[in-house]
């Protein structure tokens, strides 16, 4: 059963008369916890695809989270293509992919579904031809969500006409561009690409940017590294960054 906290947050959110505040959602990858400020919405991991060598893995989520019946579930479905063992044949997969997505596009409560997958160079013309074949194979009603690695936001090549309704840049864990990428999104938002600047993006409160950052997005997703259990875990975001 949700918790008391999770009930009152919940019909805060509803009742509250003030202007509404940028929509914030909770990724909750295995064994995470939904934090009371994304009991409106939340983005759950609901497959998980390893692609590696001449092989296809994957396996459904491991546990579901306790949510409020309410919660608008957005299903992500994860595509990690190895970098250790990279797939002899990509294309193969395919069919996997769609199907999955299909699967997880038919348990959204939220009209939304999420495709995450860190293509290479090599792989983005797979990946865009991809992101086309699902945004035809979903039903009208369902929308196509894409998170993007940062540095995407930089390349044209990758963002330019892509057939997602969504764009979801993630703008953490961003490796050795991170200081580089940190400044351009501080400083010169304006140099990311259009898909970059204003929709929606992703952020962790581990790695937390000027409040106005994020401010300048309608939507934004979070992750977090100890998957919402700490103490404080249940304060948005939006109103607090906390290590």
């Amino acid at each position: 059963m949700p918790s008391l906290l999770f009930r009152l947050a919940f019909c805060a959110l509803l009742l509250c008369p003030c202007t509404v505040r940028a929509q914030a959602v909770a990724w909750l990858w295995d064994e995470a916890l939904l934090p009371a400020w994304s009991a409106p919405e939340a983005a759950i991991l609901q497959r998980h695809i390893l692609l590696t060598g001449d092989t296809a893995r994957t396996r459904p989520r491991m546990r579901q989270p306790s949510m409020p019946a309410a919660t608008r579930v957005t299903p992500v479905l994860h595509v990690e293509v190895s970098t250790v063992n990279p797939p002899q044949n990509i294309e193969a997969s395919r069919a996997m992919i769609v199907q999955a997505l299909l699967d997880a596009a038919a348990v959204s409560t939220s009209g939304w579904v999420q495709l995450d997958m860190e293509a290479k160079p090599s792989q983005r013309e797979f990946y865009r031809s991809l992101v086309k074949q699902l945004r035809a194979a979903l039903p009208p009603h369902i929308k196509l969500s894409v998170t993007a690695l940062a540095w995407w936001c930089r390349s044209p090549a990758w963002l330019d006409g892509l057939a997602a309704d969504e764009v979801v840049p993630m703008f953490f864990r961003m490796g050795r561009d991170n200081a580089g990428m940190r400044a351009i999104v501080e400083q010169s938002p304006a140099t990311l690409h259009a898909s970059c600047r204003a929709g929606s993006a992703g952020f962790s409160p581990q790695e937390p940017f000027a409040p106005q950052v994020a401010a300048r997005y309608h939507k934004t997703y979070w992750f977090d590294r100890h998957a919402w259990k700490r103490a404080g875990a249940d304060l948005s975001p939006l109103s607090r960054s906390t290590p």
